[in-house]
């Protein structure tokens, strides 16, 4: 089972395209929470709580780093994430029978856990979860569509 979830916390409405690429520098911050199997990696609260509190992930971030992923192990490459907001950590990414997921300490390079899901439910949720995000982006401030940053999901076929 694979379950991406997000939500916006920052006020998108009334930043130029200019601000995004120079000020913001692409980064749109909320909730992100990544569900393997019963494993989570990141938050995603209610929306009331997203009301009351700003969220620290950088989603555009975790959506571009995910799609490069799943095009990295498609040609045979282990992917690795960063984990900004969970600076001890990262996360590998690779293909055998099924795609694998590795979360490791950076520091001693033990693996915390370690999942597999199958590559086409896990490419299905997150082209899903990407159309979900460019849409909100769209119907919110259309301009930053044509930042370098969401022209990188764009240019991804997500059907």
């Amino acid at each position: 089972m694979v379950k991406i979830e997000w939500i916006i916390t920052d006020d998108l409405s009334n930043i130029s395209l200019n601000e995004f690429n120079n000020e913001w520098n692409g980064i749109i911050s909320g909730y992100f929470e990544l569900v393997i199997n019963q494993v989570k990696v990141g938050f995603c609260p209610n929306r009331k709580i997203c009301e009351e509190e700003e969220g620290m992930e950088d989603i555009l971030y975790w959506l571009n780093h995910l799609l490069d992923g799943v095009n990295m192990i498609k040609k045979g490459v282990e992917y690795e994430i960063i984990l900004l907001t969970m600076n001890l950590y990262k996360m590998n990414m690779k293909l055998g029978e099924n795609m694998e997921i590795y979360f490791i300490n950076k520091k001693t390079n033990e693996i915390k856990w370690n999942e597999e899901v199958e590559l086409q439910e896990f490419e299905n949720e997150l082209y899903k979860s990407t159309r979900k995000f460019l849409q909100v982006v769209k119907e919110t401030n259309p301009e930053l569509l044509k930042s370098k940053w969401m022209r990188r999901l764009i240019s991804v076929d997500l059907y």
